[in-house]
């Protein structure tokens, strides 16, 4: 049987530091057929490809062109472990029925591989559930970049939604959940880096609008989440409450974010802190 393509998007922007070995990572895999697609996104070293379009366009990018039955990505400033793809793809492989597979990381300090996991006892936890489904809406996630899908369902769930700036991540890993199986396997498949360069870690609260925008999807978009309503509504009057509080605190909140904020109205009635928020940004 003839192994199954697997397409390696990597996204680039300004990590020329790091990039190759991201690359070689790659190209050192045991695995005999692999759709490597880097996409320069408009960085500021040696060769520009094209003007920066931001994280999200480019992984929708390159999940559009991608050609392998299988799709993954990496992070330009991460590496994968040796024997990454095969253990997902096997994992695919074997269970047709199984949607996704994610694997477990290992944390890097620096350029040194440290014994931190970034699968912990909350996230394990989500496999062991007849219905996880709540606890996602919740806020438990998964490491993206940990995960292998069949490309043509990652494309049938919507992909990667423009709509984000930061999110990216969270709404893939519903929606397939909402599609088919998904299997963990306890394997570092992965070596993530932290460090001043990425954006959530540069300021915690770049995501509160897209986290808004995340649940209204939710509500608004995705009937399967119909029985989740209560929960999903909840979380959402939650995200416009620290969305408020960000923008109020903030010199100078950006008129999207504003915007976004402005639907909370809706909710001002089970919530009064909301009022006082829209009102304060009125006289900003």
């Amino acid at each position: 049987m003839q192994n199954p393509k697997i397409s390696v998007v990597i996204p680039s922007y300004n990590h020329q530091n790091y990039v190759l070995q991201a690359v070689e990572s790659v190209l050192q895999q045991d695995w005999p057929d692999i759709d490597l697609i880097v996409i320069d996104d408009g960085s500021t070293f040696r060769f520009i490809s094209r003007p920066n379009r931001g994280l999200v366009k480019t992984v929708k990018e390159g999940l559009t062109i991608a050609q392998g039955e299988f799709f993954c990505l990496l992070a330009s400033d991460d590496y994968l472990t040796p024997g990454s793809l095969s253990s997902r793809a096997s994992c695919l492989a074997a269970h047709p029925d199984c949607v996704a597979v994610f694997g477990d990381a290992l944390l890097l300090s620096g350029d040194a591989v440290t014994a931190e996991r970034v699968m912990d006892a909350k996230r394990r936890r989500l496999f062991e559930l007849a219905d996880p489904i709540p606890e996602f809406i919740k806020g438990v996630n998964l490491p993206i970049h940990t995960l292998m899908a069949r490309t043509a369902i990652f494309r049938q769930v919507g992909g990667f939604d423009e709509r984000y700036h930061y999110c990216e991540d969270l709404d893939p890993q519903l929606l397939l959940y909402l599609a088919g199986p998904i299997r963990f396997i306890d394997v570092p498949v992965y070596c993530l880096r932290r460090h001043t360069t990425n954006s959530s870690r540069t300021n915690p609260h770049v995501a509160r609008a897209d986290k808004v925008l995340l649940y209204r999807k939710y509500l608004e978009e995705v009937p399967k989440l119909a029985p989740y309503r209560k929960l999903i509504e909840y979380q959402l009057r939650r995200q416009y409450l620290l969305l408020g509080r960000y923008l109020t605190q903030s010199a100078a909140p950006s008129v999207l974010e504003k915007e976004i904020f402005a639907g909370a109205i809706k909710y001002c009635w089970q919530d009064i802190r909301l009022l006082w928020h829209l009102l304060r940004l009125r006289f900003h």
